[in-house]
């Protein structure tokens, strides 16, 4: 017999003392307070009343008040706090759209959000947009043209693919719009393009893009589904009550126009003292309960009319839901930056200055050709401020004095020289304002193809009939 026979453990066994093992590290920082001393633990009533606040706004029509930390994200409070779990968490990274819901009319991903921005805002979850016994025409589409396969997706899709009915009929533009200035048409590589920020690893794009084109092609109305019944049968079955759903909002991602006051004369928009000058406001929050005026199409239109390559440009980045989130001032200030910044095992001087440049000796593909140094060969991720620096725009700041500045697009951001940690030329505590175009220029409805490439394509815009 082995000598090692009578020590038998099974591997629940190994587990439940494994668990117990890690669970007693803890008891003496319990015990002792955080820095061992024998002391109370440090944390005070104070410190945890900081870390908290009292959120409230309207989820599916329904006030909603909670106490929350302030790092809570709105994917969380919903799934958590309020316990509305339609909404999924897939990758946590805003990339995967599953979290997707519609806040003010606007699609954006929740997990990219937190919750205490959200104070007095309405937002609309898949949960509140139908019933099992009345059904929105989108849920009802996907069931009838098998729009899913395992389901996590689902709700992400559906809520982006309403706001995608929502921004073509407020004539909001796309990566692929031919014509910047026409009316916009629901076309198989619009729908594509923009739910290109709703990932389905089941890979049912085929029947999702017939989903929504079946919804846009009908502009169908409410629809009652009967329980048990055929959801066909009952699609078309001719239970059409209430006014069609996908009127016509002016919604518009954040860059074409920053003003979201919605009031009678906002200063987003307006002109400057001296000639022609536009004004892009980074931070106006929308209208309280008044979706309609959040954004007035004439500012709109003048940005796609006289800046046609700053428009090319916006909808060139990102997503639907991301670029809906985001700000002009935020997109400017994004960090310089390549793959190897974000991994915290390789040396990056950005990161850490005077560890290396990882990417020297690395993967290097669209990194910097010219302008890099030994120290640094990162790349700014932006279009927009590839398009603002061809139309020679300023940003306007204010600094922490009160005093303010004007800095050309072309001096704000710095090459990485000897201080790769250094993005920009804004000091500590120094807020961007505005920024400013100049006047338009005479061929400005003109676009050009920035050399600087396009990210690889989701499966969505990689699929074609």
């Amino acid at each position: 017999m082995s000598q090692h026979s009578r020590f038998k453990i099974t591997r629940r066994a190994l587990m439940i003392v494994g668990a117990a093992s890690a669970a007693s590290l803890g008891l003496p920082r319990l015990a002792f307070g955080r820095d061992g001393d024998g002391g109370a633990a440090t944390s005070s009533g104070a410190g945890d009343k900081a870390s908290t606040a009292e959120v409230a706004f309207t989820v599916n029509g329904t006030p909603r008040r909670f106490t929350a930390d302030t790092r809570l994200t709105l994917l969380d409070a919903l799934r958590e706090q309020l316990q509305l779990t339609g909404t999924k968490k897939g990758c946590d990274h805003g990339q995967c759209g599953a979290c997707t819901v519609m806040v003010n009319g606007r699609r954006v991903n929740a997990c990219l959000s937190l919750a205490v921005m959200h104070e007095g805002d309405e937002i609309t979850t898949v949960e509140g947009l139908g019933t099992p016994d009345n059904l929105d025409p989108m849920q009802a589409a996907f069931i009838e043209h098998d729009g899913y396969q395992c389901g996590y997706c689902t709700p992400g899709q559906i809520c982006s693919a309403k706001a995608t009915l929502e921004e073509i009929g407020a004539g909001v533009p796309s990566h692929v719009t031919a014509d910047l200035n026409a009316p916009m048409k629901v076309t198989p590589e619009e729908i594509r393009e923009r739910m290109s920020g709703n990932i389905c690893r089941c890979g049912a794009y085929a029947n999702i893009l017939d989903a929504v084109q079946d919804v846009a092609g009908g502009n169908h109305e409410s629809l009652h589904l009967r329980t048990g019944g055929n959801p066909a049968t009952g699609r078309h079955g001719g239970g059409v009550h209430g006014p069609c759903p996908f009127h016509r909002r002016w919604h518009q991602p954040a860059g074409f126009d920053e003003d979201r006051g919605g009031n009678p004369g906002p200063p987003g928009g307006r002109e400057r003292p001296g000639p022609g000058h536009h004004r892009e406001h980074r931070r106006r929050r929308p209208a309280r309960g008044r979706p309609g005026a959040q954004h007035r199409p004439g500012r709109r239109s003048r940005v796609r009319r006289d800046y046609g390559v700053l428009s090319r440009a916006l909808v060139a980045g990102a997503s639907g839901q991301l670029r809906n989130k985001a700000t002009t001032g935020g997109n400017l200030l994004q960090r310089t930056r390549c793959p190897y910044f974000y991994d915290t095992n390789m040396p990056c001087n950005k990161r850490r200055p005077g560890t290396g440049c990882a990417a020297l000796e690395g993967f290097s593909r669209q990194l910097a050709i010219i302008g890099g140094s030994e120290h640094c060969i990162a790349t700014h991720p932006s279009d927009m401020a590839v398009a603002m620096r061809l139309l020679d725009a300023e940003v306007e700041t204010v600094l922490p004095n009160g005093n303010t500045r004007a800095i050309p697009i072309a001096d704000f951001h710095r090459l990485p020289g000897d201080t790769p940690q250094i993005d920009s030329a804004l000091i500590p505590g120094e807020f961007i304002t505005a920024v400013t175009l100049p006047g338009p220029w005479a061929a400005s409805t003109s676009t050009t193809r920035c050399a600087t490439g396009r990210p690889t394509p989701s499966p969505w815009c990689r699929w074609r009939r």
